[in-house]
């Protein structure tokens, strides 16, 4: 439980922070495994049967010269 807490929370940061996000539905959600969850610094992907979504950060389009 504390687990699915800590991804909702970290997701929601990295949402918050600017992100591209996905929905995959149907057997193809399903390739990689049926459930799991993961969360990097880059993203973050939860898995269910028949439901994949993940959520990546995106790259500032300022840079200091």
């Amino acid at each position: 439980m504390k687990q699915i807490l800590t991804l909702t929370i970290g997701t929601l940061l990295i949402a918050s922070s600017g992100c591209t996000s996905t929905v995959t539905l149907g057997t193809a959600a399903n390739e990689d495994g049926v459930i799991g969850a993961s969360a990097s610094p880059t993203g973050a992907s939860v898995t269910l049967p028949l439901v994949k979504a993940q959520t990546k950060t995106t790259e500032s389009a300022t840079k200091k010269k």
